[in-house]
């Protein structure tokens, strides 16, 4: 059983009704001043402000508000990949692919295998 399994949708008026708020927000000095610092809340990248998305960090189909406590500015990449994961879904996630890119960054280079080379030649 995944937490997925567990996954029950909010109620489509009060998601309705958040997303009118978050409008608002997208709007407001806050979040000017949040993206105007030019860094994704998630992976850190330095981004131009302009290229910088509002980011639920509960989303609203799971539940989450439209405060400056639920929303983060983050880079396009992070906010598509995130979708509807939870804040430790998300987490773990990019837990897994930062150690998945440092151990290919440290591996050593690949050799050719026998059956590779037997296969060139033929």
């Amino acid at each position: 059983m995944s937490i997925d399994d567990l996954f029950i949708a909010a109620d489509p008026e009060v998601t309705q009704r958040e997303r009118l708020k978050a409008k608002e927000l997208k709007r407001s000095a806050w979040l000017k001043g949040q993206t105007g610092q030019g860094r994704c809340h998630y992976c850190g990248a330095r981004c131009h402000p302009g290229a910088l998305t509002m980011d639920h960090v509960v989303p609203l189909i799971r539940g989450g508000r439209t405060t400056r406590g639920n929303c983060v500015p983050a880079c396009m990449e992070c906010n598509q990949e995130k979708r509807h994961l939870s804040s430790l879904q998300w987490q773990s996630r990019m837990e897994e692919k930062r150690l998945k890119r440092a151990a290919e960054e440290n591996a050593p280079p690949r050799t050719p295998s026998t059956e590779d080379q037997s296969d060139a030649q033929s």
